[in-house]
């Protein structure tokens, strides 16, 4: 998948701290690449991506970026660790989108790191749900980062 998205999301974590120790670290590590792929994804085209789009007020909860034109929601989970609870809470966040909009989200791009991610992702289950949600009509494409 050649999406200019991923590649901002790759090229912040190929950028990442090395050598960080403490859970500390390794948080504000993950804080920095995420604000640097937000940073990237906004530059490409400010009016057209739109970073941190509240889900609903009452949920308290962020898309990480929609891109308008696509009509496509990307999460990117920095840390592979837990990856799987965070893309199930992600799948949600775009299901309620939908539900309390008129502009529906039709895909939603996963992105997470390999090491930690790709064992628990690539499962049957949560394949099983990207097959259902795809004859539910959303598009879900998981989709992963790699150490350089």
């Amino acid at each position: 998948m050649d999406d200019p998205i991923v590649n901002a999301a790759q090229s912040a974590f190929s950028e990442r701290l090395r050598g960080a120790g403490s859970v500390s670290e390794h948080t504000k590590n993950a804080q920095a690449i995420a604000k640097a792929w937000r940073a990237a994804v906004h530059a490409l085209d400010p009016d057209r991506f739109q970073i941190e789009a509240m889900v609903s007020p009452e949920f308290d909860q962020k898309i990480d970026v929609v891109d308008t034109a696509t009509a496509c929601a990307y999460e990117f989970k920095v840390s592979g660790k837990n990856a799987w609870a965070e893309f199930y809470k992600d799948v949600v966040k775009v299901l309620m989108w939908n539900e309390r909009r008129k502009q529906k989200l039709s895909r939603l791009v996963f992105i997470t790191d390999e090491d930690h991610g790709r064992r628990f992702l690539d499962a049957p289950m949560p394949q099983a749900y990207v097959d259902y949600l795809k004859a539910q009509g959303l598009e879900v494409v998981v989709t992963y980062v790699r150490h350089v």
